[in-house]
């Protein structure tokens, strides 16, 4: 059972326990807190302002925030308790679209890990087991670049679609760049066998799509280039997400252009083009731009169902007050679209001007993740807010948020820090495991001397992330066990010594 405070506990120990929770306090007043027991976890801090659970689809929350004290890989509870922190304490790597794949018959977590470079950056993609280690990274083939971060979308367990950006000579002397000189981000994307590395499929926008279809003109900004050599190429496309069929075509995104692709899986001919100039449909209630996450839904001969986050807006051109998750319905016999969704965040909207996806979720609600706007939200099918939140640091981004099943117990074992104010006071416990989410809840031990065995000073109930445990009486030594809700053990800490404070 849990210990409760004595009232017979000395003045030092209240003086001592009374620090503890005013350092509590003012770490709750920054936009994130570490954990005594894994000082070098620092959390971002989320705000939950909507949360109806009962409608909602169960699962955790998966993004990669970064602009943040340290960016990195997290998994949080719906209320905003931390599950995993995968920050390697890294402030130059950057981390994205953190999620959930079947690989090898198994569920990986899956993210890209690189160096971000304006609006584009150079990696590898992580997979990780169900303990956490590394099982496979997956690169770029062909010589060409790394990969960039844009795009990590499984198929079937067994290959990966992956985004590069590639600089590559062209003549750019339409454009005020001299003859010889000019070069441009060609937006490439492979489809990879996971397992040999082999690439099976690429595609080139520069093959396919002229410098004409773009919206952003040369050397708008420092992000977009101005086309006089290989780092600062033109990127006059931006590919930013890519899907595949079961028929075996692809879908591609170009913020740059504001239109969706499809592509020929044969030999990568545009079968089609959504939006952006020239559009092969007519858009009848609806516009888009900058858009991001396009995904093939449902199809037959005569219509198309895609689902994209409509950013609506780069800071330039703005065809909306609003970004927005989309569903829309393509009519081949009419060659018109027609919006079918539309889900927004909660009040007046939010409008982000760059990032962000939308994910379906298999009861039907959708997920969304604001991009440049650190928020998440969950809809139901006709569009009513169910769930809403937000990091406390407002200067934070986050590329792709997703959510979903995830069920680990970490190779690592759990963490245990024990303090006390003197030797003839109480101990403070408190006890986390990185990653860990079977178990429901804690067994406390303590011993005063080295020679001794240990004693079970009482269980409680798991308390989110880490978990305070106090003793009235002091040992020298601490220990704490996890343990599952059928009462198995599941991991141990290593026996640690009490620090006086």
């Amino acid at each position: 059972m849990e210990c409760e405070i004595s009232t017979f506990f000395p003045r030092g120990a209240f003086i001592f326990l009374a620090l503890v929770f005013a350092l509590h306090s003012a770490a709750q007043a920054a936009t994130w807190i570490s954990f005594q027991s894994q000082p070098d976890i620092h959390m971002p801090l989320l705000d939950v302002s909507i949360k109806n659970e009962q409608d909602m689809s169960p699962g955790f929350i998966f993004w990669a925030p970064y602009r943040t004290e340290i960016p990195g890989p997290y998994i949080y509870d719906i209320n905003g308790e931390l599950v995993w922190s995968g920050a390697d304490g890294s402030n130059t790597d950057l981390f994205h679209g953190l999620h959930v794949a079947s690989y090898a018959n198994t569920d990986h977590l899956c993210y890209f890990k690189g160096t971000q470079i304006g609006g584009y950056a150079r990696g590898s993609n992580l997979f990780l087991n169900g303990s956490y280690n590394l099982t496979t990274t997956v690169q770029s083939g062909n010589n060409l670049e790394m990969s960039d971060m844009h795009e990590l979308n499984v198929l079937d367990g067994e290959r990966v679609l992956i985004s590069i950006y590639q600089p590559r000579q062209y003549d750019l002397v339409p454009y005020g760049v001299p003859a010889g000189g000019g070069w441009v981000m060609d937006g490439v994307f492979q489809e990879i066998n996971i397992a040999s590395g082999d690439v099976l499929f690429q595609w080139s926008s520069l093959d396919h799509v002229p410098l004409s279809e773009t919206y952003v003109p040369i050397r708008q900004n420092p992000i977009v280039g101005d086309g006089t050599s290989n780092t600062t190429a033109w990127d006059y496309f931006h590919i930013n997400s890519v899907d595949k069929s079961d028929q075996g075509d692809y879908l591609i995104s170009a913020r740059h252009t504001s239109a969706i692709y499809k592509i020929s899986g044969r030999d990568g001919s545009l079968i089609w083009k959504l939006g952006g100039k020239q559009s092969s449909f007519t858009l009848v209630n609806y516009n888009f731009s900058s858009q991001h996450d396009a995904r093939f839904r449902e199809g037959n001969d005569t219509h198309t169902i895609l689902s994209l986050f409509d950013n609506g807006s780069d800071d330039y051109r703005n065809t909306s007050s609003t970004s927005a998750g989309m569903i829309v319905s393509l009519d081949h016999r009419t060659n018109t679209s027609n919006i079918l969704k539309r889900f927004e965040a909660p009040g007046e909207g939010m409008r982000s001007a760059s990032q962000g996806n939308m994910q379906i979720l298999p009861n039907g609600n959708a997920f969304i993740g604001w991009g440049s706007n650190p928020y998440v939200s969950e809809h139901a099918p006709d569009g009513t807010v169910l769930y809403f939140a937000g990091l406390k640091d407002k200067n934070a981004m986050n590329y792709r948020a997703f959510k979903g099943n995830w069920k680990s117990t970490p190779s690592r074992p759990p963490s245990l820090f024990a303090q006390a104010s003197s030797s003839n006071g109480p101990i403070v416990m408190w006890a986390s495991w990185n990653g860990a989410t079977d178990f429901g809840s804690w067994k406390f031990y303590g011993k005063k001397s080295e020679s001794d065995s240990l004693q079970l000073l009482g269980s409680i109930p798991r308390q989110g992330f880490q978990t305070t445990f106090t003793s009235p009486q002091f040992y020298s030594h601490a220990f704490a066990e996890a343990v599952s809700v059928d009462g198995s053990s599941l991991g141990n800490s290593t026996v640690v010594n009490v620090v006086m404070a």
